[in-house]
C-alpha cells in the first residue's frame, strides 16, 4: 500500500470515528481503538480506552465533530495524524452544550486487524 492509500484510509477511519463517537456507536470505536489507547483531552483529563468508552457512552453526548487541516506522515506501521477539531458536546450534567476548537495529535498502528488509534492528545486552539 502506498503511501498516499495509507492517508487515505487513516483519513477515511478517522472520519468514521468522529461519526461513531456522534453515534454513540460502541463497537466502531471498540474497533478503532486497542485496549493499549492513552486519550488526552483537552482540558488535561487523561482516560485510558475503559473510562473513555464508559465517558462518551454515558457522559459526552457529541453532537458536531469535523476535522480539518489534517496531515499525515506515515513511518512504515506508525503514522501520525495532526490537524485541527471542532467540536460541539453536550454533558449529561450540564444544562448547555459547550464548543471547542482544538489541534490534536493522533498516533495510528498497523496491527493484524488493520489500523488503529493507540494515542489521541488535544489542546485547545490559541483562538478557540
Amino acid at each position: 500500500m502506498s503511501e498516499q492509500q495509507v492517508t487515505a484510509t487513516l483519513i477515511d477511519l478517522e472520519r468514521r470515528r468522529g461519526e461513531a463517537l456522534i453515534r454513540r456507536d460502541a463497537a466502531t470505536l471498540e474497533a478503532l481503538m486497542p485496549a493499549e489507547l492513552v486519550h488526552i483531552h483537552s482540558t488535561g483529563t487523561l482516560m485510558n480506552k475503559a473510562q473513555l468508552m464508559h465517558y462518551v457512552m454515558t457522559t459526552l453526548q457529541f453532537l458536531e465533530l469535523e476535522r480539518s487541516e489534517l496531515k499525515v506522515q506515515v513511518y512504515g506501521d506508525v503514522a501520525i495524524m495532526t490537524g485541527r477539531m471542532h467540536s460541539r458536546m453536550q454533558r449529561a450534567d450540564k444544562p448547555e452544550p459547550v464548543s471547542a476548537e482544538s489541534w490534536v495529535t493522533q498516533v495510528w498502528v498497523r496491527q493484524p486487524r488493520g489500523w488503529v488509534q493507540t494515542h489521541f492528545h488535544a489542546v485547545r486552539a490559541a483562538n478557540g
